[in-house]
């Protein structure tokens, strides 16, 4: 039997990991990979939960990244015919 090594990332919280997502990816590019993985939440709930997460993760470095990644999110999911994500309301990490 192979036990797969772990990874560094492993080791990370998953908010920690969404941090360093942020830095790394545009907020442009997370948005339209966040609207193509709508469909593996069971819950849409979580999904907004996540992208409210998201959201102030890059408005928290730079508020401008933060409202392009909420404006190309919803622009995608408007056009996959879905609604836009629930902004206004409050959120924690866990």
């Amino acid at each position: 039997m192979v036990i797969p090594a772990s990874t560094r990332s492993d080791d990370l919280s998953t908010h920690v990991r969404w941090a360093l997502a942020t830095r790394l990816v545009s907020p442009a590019v997370l948005a339209r990979t966040f609207a193509l993985e709508l469909g593996q939440f069971y819950d849409r709930r979580e999904f907004d939960a996540l992208a409210r997460r998201v959201r102030q993760l890059y408005a928290t470095d730079d508020p401008e990244h933060g409202g392009t990644f909420r404006t190309r999110l919803d622009r995608h999911l408007h056009d996959r015919y879905h609604q836009p994500v629930a902004w206004n309301v409050p959120y924690s990490w866990r």
